[in-house]
């Protein structure tokens, strides 16, 4: 991969004479990805003015050109010393590929497949031929370089004429008289004779094109480039096209007879006859969408390849993020230069519960003094309060009052017998109502406690009842 001002390169895809091709992406904001064909131009000839006033000009023709059948071009520059067009990618084959891979399995190209693609070709350059300037005057395009590398098939079955490098408009044209541009076996005879060429140039080499697609062989091919020279300067067409292929329709061959003829008088005046002489001989060809029918020989044709490139794309876009994410920076010291070491990571310290807050201001057995006391009054507060009102006191239940003497209890130690006139404490003698869990009840006219029972004073006796078989003391209503 190259990155190539906002482009970057992917896979070269072919090497000319004057300039390389390759497959590009252009990487937008958002995820926005956009893959393209990068034509630029070869080094040594970054210098070559000729060459690059060509180049420039193929650029301006192209960007003027919409046609379903023609690569649209969607920009032009110069980064560095290097031109470059970014047009069109067509995910496909050129024709050349094409017919090299029907050779393969020794079969000919289909007629209606080679009548189509004619037929498209012959679109194209229709369009081309008829374009006018700002002005309304006709620019007199001419391809000058219609050959199968030219034609590009996509796996969808669109058609698209690429390659407009040596086209010329008259108003541009600086060609001189006995200069040859083109390939050589696609030549008409006025080209190879270095004469002033126009379209119907261009209908001549799409006749060789037909005639290739049909036979499966070249119509010049000599053992030298001076051989095809004299070849394509003679025209003659042999052998016949229906002498090989036996499945042209009987009306077919005269079509390609005259896009062939030796003088350009003798030929389709323009593209736009051809195209529709060879659309009427597709009608008499097994009907069917032809578009449809060429998507499907492509697929059925390049199977494995197609797959093949699926996956070195998928491949391709994989590195291309990782590249595009970058590795990681590590942090530099503020020398600049410097990398620091890194640490082995320490074990994590076990968190240390933060101590409680203490009163410096108050000594700690101060502190625990302070705290009985307090505990203590909140004892006796409620013993006061629970005797006090005695009419809560026949709610208190039996556990309730066993803490209530502990408590009384502790007090005794800490301060003596509180001074308060309690049930618990007074050893008066009264009498009482005691119910017991059994549901058992007593009528005492005096009690008191001893440890942990109730007791009362008997002419026969002490009687005493464990407190925790005892529900309720009340006072008895006399």
């Amino acid at each position: 991969m190259e990155k190539f001002g906002q482009y970057i390169l992917l896979k070269k895809v072919a090497t000319g004479g004057m300039a390389e091709l390759f497959k590009a992406k252009k990487i937008g904001i958002e995820g926005f990805e956009q893959v393209l064909a990068v034509k630029r131009i070869l080094p040594h000839l970054s210098s070559d003015e000729e060459f690059i006033n060509m180049f420039i000009s193929e650029a301006k023709l192209i960007g003027n050109l919409t046609h379903k059948n023609i690569a649209q071009i969607y920009d032009f520059g110069k980064i560095e010393q290097s031109y470059f067009i970014a047009m069109e990618y067509v995910r496909g084959k050129d024709l050349k590929a094409i017919l090299g891979k029907v050779k393969e399995k020794k079969k000919l190209l289909p007629v209606s497949i080679a009548l189509f693609i004619a037929k498209e070709v012959a679109a194209a350059l229709g369009y081309a031929h008829k374009q006018k300037d700002s002005a309304g005057h006709d620019l007199n395009i001419t391809h000058r370089d219609i050959s199968p590398q030219n034609i590009l098939i996509s796996y969808e079955g669109e058609v698209k004429v690429v390659d407009f490098g040596i086209a010329k408009a008259s108003a541009h044209s600086k060609t001189t008289t006995g200069m040859l541009k083109g390939k050589l076996s696609y030549m008409s005879p006025e080209q190879a004779w270095g004469k002033s060429v126009d379209h119907r140039s261009d209908i001549f080499s799409l006749g060789i094109v037909l005639y290739e697609m049909l036979t499966g062989r070249k119509l010049f091919q000599g053992d030298s480039e001076v051989g095809a020279l004299e070849l394509v300067r003679k025209a003659k067409v042999e052998p016949l096209p229906s002498s090989i292929n036996r499945d042209m329709p009987s009306n077919l061959e005269a079509k390609v007879l005259k896009a062939l003829a030796r003088e350009a008088s003798e030929r389709y005046q323009n593209a736009s006859d051809m195209e529709l002489d060879l659309w009427g001989a597709a009608f008499k060809l097994p009907s069917g969408d032809p578009a449809l029918a060429l998507k499907q020989y492509m697929n059925d044709l390049f199977k494995s390849e197609i797959e093949s490139e699926r996956m070195a794309e998928r491949l391709a876009s994989l590195k291309l993020g990782k590249e595009l994410a970058g590795p990681k920076e590590e942090p530099i010291s503020p020398i600049g230069l410097i990398r620091p070491i890194k640490e082995s990571p320490e074990k994590p310290k076990k968190k240390e519960k933060p101590p409680k807050p203490v009163r410096a201001s108050m000594p700690r057995a101060a502190r625990g003094g302070c705290s009985c006391i307090f505990f203590l009054a909140l004892a006796v507060s409620i013993i006061a309060g629970v005797f006090m009102f005695p009419s809560y006191k026949d709610k208190i239940p039996p556990y309730a009052l066993d803490v209530i003497a502990k408590i009384k209890n502790i007090y005794q130690k800490q301060f003596g017998n509180p001074p308060d006139n309690s049930v618990i404490q007074d050893e008066s003698p009264r009498d009482i109502a005691i119910t017991l869990k059994s549901g058992r009840k007593l009528f005492w006219s005096n009690y008191f406690e001893e440890g942990d029972s109730y007791c009362t004073q008997k002419s026969e006796g002490k009687l005493c009842i464990p407190k925790y078989d005892v529900v309720s003391i009340k006072a008895a209503k006399k």
